[in-house]
C-alpha cells in the first residue's frame, strides 16, 4: 500500500491554520482585554512568562539557601503565581540581586568626558561599554520580551515606568552638567529631556538589533567604534548648535537640500 503523501503546507486549508496562529499572536499584543485569546484572559502577568513556575522558583532558592527557602516561606509572602511573578519581574529589572551589576552606574562615567583629551573617544568608551555591559545582561532582555504586552497590565507597567523615570534623571542632570561645561547649546526644538529619550530609544534598538543579527551588527560597526557609537556621535552632531546659528534640525537639512539642487 503506497503511504499517503503529506498534506501541503500552501494550500486553503494550510491557510486557515495559519490564518487562525497569526490571530492569536496578533491577541497576543493586542492591548483590548475583551480582543484577547480566550487561554491568555485568565493570565494576569505578561503571558511570555507563563513558563515559570513556582516550584522550580522553591527548588532553586532552595539549592542556594537550604530550608530557609521552603515552600511555606514562599506561599506566605506571595499568595499566587501572578503576584510573584510581577515583582520578580520588578526585582530583576532593578538589580536588587546585584546592584553592583546595573548598567545604569556607567552615568558615572559622563563627568569624565569634559575632561578627556578626545571627546569622541570618550562618547566612544561611554557607548560601547554600556552597550557591551548589557549584552553581557540576559535580562537587559527582559523589557524586549514583555513590552509590548504592558498595557494589558496597568501596574506593572506603572511600576516599571517609576522605575525608568528614575534611573534616567541622573543620565538627564549629566547631559545637562556636560553641555554646560563644553559650553555647548542644542539646537531649537531640542532638550535635554528630549536627547536622553532619543538616546535611550537608539540604546533600545540596538540592543535588540544586536540579539537578531549580531554579526551583522558587528560588521557594520568601524575599527574604532562600534556602530551604536557611531550613531549616537552622528546624532549628537545633529542636534548641537555647533555653527551658534539658531536654526533647527529641518531648516538646516531643507537649505542643504536646497544648495545641493542649485
Amino acid at each position: 500500500m503506497t503511504p499517503r503523501p503529506p498534506a501541503a503546507r500552501d494550500d486553503a486549508s494550510a491557510g486557515y491554520f495559519l490564518d487562525a496562529a497569526a490571530e492569536l499572536i496578533d491577541g497576543m499584543f493586542d492591548g483590548g482585554v475583551r480582543e484577547r485569546p480566550h487561554r491568555l484572559r485568565g493570565i494576569h502577568f505578561p503571558a511570555a512568562l507563563e513558563w515559570m513556575r513556582v516550584s522550580d522558583v522553591v527548588e532553586l532558592a532552595q539549592e542556594r539557601h537550604g530550608d530557609g527557602a521552603s515552600e511555606k516561606a514562599f506561599r506566605n509572602r506571595w499568595p499566587d503565581r501572578n503576584t510573584f511573578v510581577k515583582a520578580a519581574i520588578i526585582h530583576t529589572m532593578l538589580y536588587r540581586d546585584a546592584p553592583e551589576s546595573n548598567p545604569a552606574l556607567y552615568v558615572g562615567k559622563l563627568p569624565a568626558s569634559v575632561t578627556a583629551a578626545s571627546l569622541t573617544d570618550a562618547v566612544i568608551e561611554l557607548c560601547d561599554g554600556l552597550l557591551k555591559a548589557l549584552q553581557a545582561r540576559p535580562r537587559s532582555y527582559l523589557l524586549h520580551h514583555i513590552g509590548p504586552l504592558l498595557d494589558q497590565y496597568p501596574d506593572l507597567r506603572a511600576a516599571i515606568i517609576k522605575d525608568i523615570v528614575g534611573t534616567r534623571e541622573p543620565w538627564f542632570e549629566g547631559y545637562a552638567a556636560l553641555l554646560g561645561a563644553l559650553q555647548l547649546n542644542l539646537r531649537p526644538g531640542w532638550t535635554i529631556e528630549r536627547v536622553g529619550l532619543a538616546l535611550q530609544a537608539m540604546l533600545d534598538g540596538f540592543l535588540f538589533r544586536s540579539r537578531v543579527q549580531p554579526e551583522e551588527m558587528k560588521e557594520a560597526g568601524s575599527t574604532d567604534a562600534s556602530l551604536f557609537a557611531e550613531t549616537v556621535i552622528c546624532f549628537i552632531l545633529g542636534v548641537l548648535d555647533l555653527d551658534t546659528s539658531h536654526k533647527t534640525t529641518h531648516t538646516i537639512l531643507d537649505e542643504t537640500a536646497h544648495t545641493a539642487q542649485s
